[in-house]
């Protein structure tokens, strides 16, 4: 005969597993991967990052700011003479690697130095201070040094130039990158994936 001790541990073993503790799981499941693989995390943030901040940016327009194509501008630079197609298919690998290979800078050199906690918000709130850093870069060096000259002007404040809408285009857009970043490249603090015997050993 089945004790009541029994039968009520086996009724609570079949309960299902609220919501909450699966995506709680879940969450902790990944940051102990993107602990681990630091640098394919990363990768995974940035190319994520900079596919819907330029997906997005083809939007700005439609809520009165700045539509923003990154790839077509890339493209003018590398290909002043080609064709739009051109311009846009080389412009926007030139972009998408930019986004990737910022990200892994991001990861290796600038996020392990910034006084903020390895918590969820803590990583997305890194990613977000480097989306900043480089929506500041863009307005400043490559809006002026870059994109302008290569569409025949030359204007070291043309970012500004261009109106409110197109700062803010750009911040946002930028914005947007580092949210996403953060979002993927959210490792633990890199005590909490080490096994006890070697707590104190950081992995690289």
């Amino acid at each position: 005969m089945m004790s009541i001790e029994t039968g009520s541990a086996a009724r609570l073993d079949a309960l299902p597993e609220k919501p909450e503790a699966t995506q709680v799981g879940t969450m902790h499941a990944w940051r102990r991967w993107a602990t681990r693989h630091r640098v394919a995390a990363a990768m995974l943030g940035g190319l994520a990052g900079v596919h819907i901040a330029s997906l997005l940016g083809f939007w700005f327009g439609g809520f009165g700011l700045t539509r923003l194509d990154y790839n077509t501008a890339n493209g003018m630079v590398y290909l002043p003479d080609g064709t739009h197609l051109q311009q846009f298919l080389v412009g926007g690998l030139s972009h998408y690697v930019d986004g990737v290979l910022f990200a892994v800078i991001f990861a290796i050199a600038i996020a392990p130095r910034l006084p903020l906690p390895a918590t969820a918000m803590g990583n997305v709130g890194k990613a977000l201070l480097f989306g900043t850093v480089l929506g500041v870069l863009a307005l400043l060096v490559t809006a002026p040094f870059v994109f302008g000259p290569a569409r025949g002007v030359h204007d070291a404040l043309i970012a500004f130039h261009s109106g409110w809408e197109y700062v803010l285009s750009v911040l946002i857009f930028h914005w947007l990158y580092g949210l996403h970043l953060g979002l993927i490249y959210n490792p633990l603090d890199g005590e909490a994936v080490l096994p006890p015997d070697r707590q104190g050993q950081r992995q690289i």
